[in-house]
């Protein structure tokens, strides 16, 4: 009788804390603008194709003349994997125009959301309308 009640107190509280797993992500309205979209254009440095979300690394010339480096965040890479990404599918060195949306944070330069156009023209993501 005794083991049936520690197995039963067991599956309750492990019930209980199943529910706090699906809300501990974040959402993503608090990081970036989902109201603006804005386009950059520049040179891949790195890409780290990770869970919990792959992040590119692209350096932009602005208008000034000055290198900012841009970090841009996807969505989790089981999802990115299921749409044909992979860890090589962008290298460093490649020229590439992003759209997505901007970080909140002033002075920072950061983007989610993006879709990504490479070189040759291919498209990563959603399209990117001319």
């Amino acid at each position: 009788m005794m083991r049936k009640r520690n197995c039963f107190l067991v599956l309750a509280c492990a019930g209980m804390l199943l529910p706090a797993v699906g809300f501990s992500h974040h959402a993503q309205a608090p990081f970036f603008d989902q109201s603006r979209e804005v386009e950059i254009e520049g040179v891949v440095t790195r890409f780290d194709f990770r869970n919990p979300h792959p992040v590119l690394y692209v350096d932009v010339t602005n208008e000034t003349g000055e290198v900012e480096s841009w970090e841009i965040q996807f969505g989790n890479a089981t999802g990115l994997r299921r749409r044909g990404w992979h860890r090589d599918i962008i290298q460093p060195g490649e020229r590439v125009t992003a759209r997505g949306h901007p970080s909140w944070n002033p002075g920072t330069h950061g983007m989610q959301g993006a879709r990504v156009r490479k070189e040759n023209g291919s498209v990563l993501g959603a399209p990117i309308e001319d």
